[in-house]
Parts: C-alpha cells; sequence; structure tokens
C-alpha cells in the first residue's frame, strides 16, 4: 500500500525537476554571463537539493512512526502562532506609521511575551539594542535608507 508521504516525495521530486529546468533554462543577461553568482544560482541548488533529498524520501526505507508525528499537531501550540502571525502583521502595518525602531522594538517585546519571557526589562533592552543596531546595519552599511523615528518626532517619510 502506498503511502503519503511516497506521495509528497514524488510530488516535490517533479517540482523540483521542473524547477532546475526552468532555472537552467533562464535567459541571462550579456553582462550576466560570466558573474560567478548568477540570477540562477540558488535557484539552481534549491533544485539540486530538491531532487536529492526527495529521491532520498523516495529510495530509504520508512518507519512507521506516523501515528507519532499526528499526535504532535494535536500538541501544537496554534494560539500562540496565530498570535505571532498578527503580530508581525500588526509589525508590517505600523512600520511607516510609527517609524522602523518603535516597531521592530515593540514586535520583539511583544512576541517575546507570547513566547514566554517573564522579564519585561530583558525584552525592552534586547528590542532597543537589536532595532538600532539592524537600522544602522541597513541604513548607514548597506546605504538603504530606512526611517527610523515616526514624522512625529521627525523622521521623514
Amino acid at each position: 500500500m502506498a503511502r503519503i508521504d511516497r506521495y509528497i516525495a514524488v510530488a516535490l521530486l517533479a517540482f523540483s525537476i521542473g524547477y532546475g529546468y526552468l532555472a537552467w533554462t533562464h535567459p541571462l543577461l550579456p553582462f550576466e554571463a560570466r558573474m560567478p553568482f548568477k540570477p540562477n544560482t540558488m535557484p539552481l541548488g534549491l533544485a539540486g537539493l530538491g531532487i536529492v533529498f526527495s529521491s532520498l524520501l523516495l529510495l530509504l526505507p520508512s518507519n512507521d512512526t506516523l501515528e507519532k508525528d499526528a499526535e504532535g499537531w494535536r500538541g501544537f501550540a496554534w494560539k500562540n502562532t496565530a498570535l505571532l502571525i498578527g503580530l508581525a502583521i500588526g509589525y508590517a502595518l505600523l512600520l511607516r506609521p510609527i517609524g522602523f525602531i518603535a516597531s521592530t522594538t515593540l514586535f520583539i517585546v511583544l512576541s517575546s511575551r507570547v513566547l514566554g519571557e517573564t522579564n519585561f526589562i530583558r525584552s525592552i533592552s534586547t528590542g532597543l539594542i537589536s532595532s538600532g543596531i539592524i537600522w544602522y546595519l541597513v541604513d548607514d552599511v548597506l546605504g538603504i535608507y530606512l526611517v527610523a523615528l515616526p514624522a512625529i518626532i521627525g523622521g521623514t517619510p
């Protein structure tokens, strides 16, 4: 009797072969032909890994631990997952109005509370330090303009 993991492995193998073919036949611009890392390098690597791992799933013998896998989904923290997804959506919506540093700090503080951190001072300091470092790296090192503060405080939109 065929099992669902074999069907999924066949589907992933077919997808990886198609993805690799499309990446291989993707036309490159003239200046991209001699680049060491081309636009199709990463897709080719992902397709190769997909072919290798899905082939391993098909060729290696399987064990019968589906009951244990199904039991894991029943004990999954669905409420925390939904809260984190909601926080990520809220972070994306608040990014422009209140600025990068404030929205990132708020996201880190609230998500750490959802994940079980009880020390509020540690959450705030981690949020402020990490959002400040990330803002500095993106804005100054990479040269990508990122509004750090809201317009009310002095940030420019």
